[in-house]
């Protein structure tokens, strides 16, 4: 009985020791999962703290190899020449590089001993340059973006590329080489090529304009064999001028797509220049643009395909030199201009037609004989031309009242327009001799302004045509609002313009208007107000 409780106490003990056992061997797994876990954080951290403070590597571009030379154990050594900024160093190759495989322009890096140590590509980005002479040993002069000229060398990789005159290259941070050919600029944004829609059958009441322009631009080049036989050149160019809204542009686009039709030998090309665009603040690039817009015209007009070279806004690129106010850029533009119409690349199959409402403001020398021979003035419409152009827009197949014919609206609006009773008034305009002059509506009509007219009238046939769920008529009550309304916006523009300026624009005045007083307003003449300096003549006959 005795040895059966010992025995008892034995195994408890045993159990006991097994529990502390196996806690033990729990605690001893954790700690070496934990120790490894430090292990880890502490070789991650050895290696961050190794990373920063890694010495830093500098960029340089690699220009040659300067020599090699093998030690006494056969070993290669190399000592290479590069630029790293403005420095310009020999700096020995990593024998693990083979300095036969660097080309010249390419980026490398240098190690905190200045040793070349690594490779990179051909550097990507830089200053822009333009190429203006290759010389015989490979070496460019190229010019900035002033004008400035430096010597550059040619990377490795644009040996064999076939540069010349007036090319783009991208050159390194130094400034010393020229390391990647750019792509020709694309000067497409600042021309409109195309064969215009537009037909003489869509302009109305310019048929004396028309019949000039035709004898101008189409015969000479439908009837060649003629003008030869007669020693005759056709004109260089042609100016169109006048009060904005006229047709001008129109007339240029009609001129392109009649050219089109009536060429044998394919269709014509109309190339529109927006003439702000080509002002740039760089020297030179204005310049450039203008160059590379007629050579684009010679090189599609050398196949005999008739091009046209249509210039809007022409006062705004060709300004009269000397006449600028912060820069006289005219004075460089102006002259490259007439080198190009006239100089000693012809322009055969080419017509320059350019569009301005301030003459006055064009340089003398391009408009003289030899360059812009031909000038057509495009005035305002009088009643019969204005009739015309009312009848292209209000034709008979628009739904129009059961008592009405587009013959009897077109004859309303025109009597309404051009009325010279008090209603029609505009305003009253003062010269510099003191002479008052009395503005109707119709002295101020355009073609532009009949179209908006009769598109008012439009609107307001299909507004009601909403509300009531079925089509509204075309009348003349329509007809008299939509032009009531654009006299009003007329006035009211008027008002606030400058007098002179307003006056050349319009065409009305010569540029010697210095008051203009609205219509109603109490200082106005017409109100039984004196003005000084007031001539005796009625306001009606001096309008007339």
């Amino acid at each position: 009985m005795p040895e059966s409780q010992h025995d008892a106490g034995q195994r408890e003990e045993l159990r006991h020791l097994q529990l502390l056992l196996d806690g033990s061997r729990e605690k001893n797994h954790a700690l070496a999962q934990a120790l490894t876990r430090a292990g880890h954080e502490l070789g991650k951290a050895k290696a961050q703290l190794m990373q920063q403070t890694q010495p830093p590597m500098t960029f340089a571009v690699f220009l040659s190899v300067d020599g090699t030379h093998r030690d006494e154990h056969g070993v290669e050594h190399a000592n290479a020449e590069v630029l790293s900024g403005n420095r310009r160093m020999i700096v020995p190759v990593s024998s693990t590089l083979n300095a036969d495989h660097l080309r010249r322009g390419q980026t490398v890096l240098l190690n905190e001993s200045l040793v070349l140590v690594r490779s990179r590509e051909m550097p990507a980005t830089g200053s822009v340059r333009t190429v203006e002479r290759l010389l015989d040993d490979g070496r460019l002069i190229v010019s900035d973006s002033s004008g400035n000229s430096t010597v550059v060398l040619c990377a490795q990789d644009l040996d064999g590329a076939s540069l010349k005159a007036a090319d783009r290259v991208i050159v390194d941070d130094s400034g010393r080489v020229a390391v990647m050919p750019l792509p020709a600029q694309d000067d497409t944004d600042l021309v409109l090529e195309e064969a215009p829609d537009v037909t003489f059958a869509d302009i109305g009441g310019l048929d004396e304009q028309i019949g000039r322009i035709r004898d101008a631009v189409q015969l000479p080049f439908q009837h060649r064999a003629l003008f030869e036989r007669y020693s005759l050149r056709p004109p260089k160019g042609i100016l169109l001028y006048g009060p904005p809204g006229n047709g001008k542009t129109m007339i240029a686009k009609a001129v392109a797509n009649s050219l089109a039709e009536g060429s044998s030998l394919g269709s014509g090309v109309f190339l529109s220049v927006k003439g702000p665009e080509l002002l740039n603040k760089f020297v030179g690039e204005s310049e450039r643009l203008i160059r590379g817009i007629f050579k684009r015209a010679r090189e599609r007009a050398s196949t005999g395909v008739p091009v046209i070279v249509f210039i809007d806004e022409m006062d705004s690129l060709l300004r009269t030199r000397g006449s600028g106010v912060s820069s006289d850029v005219e004075t460089t533009i102006v002259p490259q201009f007439l080198a190009e119409l006239d100089g000693v690349e012809s322009l055969d199959n080419v017509m320059v037609i350019g569009a301005s409402n301030r003459v006055d403001m064009i340089d003398p020398a391009v408009l003289r004989p030899g360059r812009l021979d031909v000038k057509i003035r495009v005035d305002r419409p009088n009643a019969r031309q204005a009739a015309g152009i009312l009848r292209h827009y209000l034709t008979d197949d628009l739904p129009l009242g059961e008592m009405e014919r587009a013959d009897t609206l077109v004859e309303g609006l025109v009597r309404n327009i051009y009325g010279r009773g008090e209603d029609r008034r505009v305003c009253d305009v003062c010269d510099d001799q003191g002479i008052w002059t009395t503005i109707f509506f119709g002295d101020l009509l355009s073609g532009a302004m009949l179209k908006n007219i009769v598109d008012r009238a439009k609107t307001k046939a299909v507004k009601a045509s909403i509300v009531h769920g079925a089509d509204i008529a075309l009348d003349a009550a329509l007809f008299r609002q939509a032009v009531e309304d654009e006299f009003l916006e007329s006035s009211d523009s008027v008002c606030d313009a400058d007098p002179s300026q307003w006056a050349r624009i319009t065409g009305l005045g010569e540029g010697r208007v210095v008051r203009i007083v609205p219509a109603g307003s109490h200082a106005s003449p017409m109100n039984g107000v004196s003005a000084e300096g007031r001539g005796d003549s009625s306001v009606a006959g001096a309008s007339s």
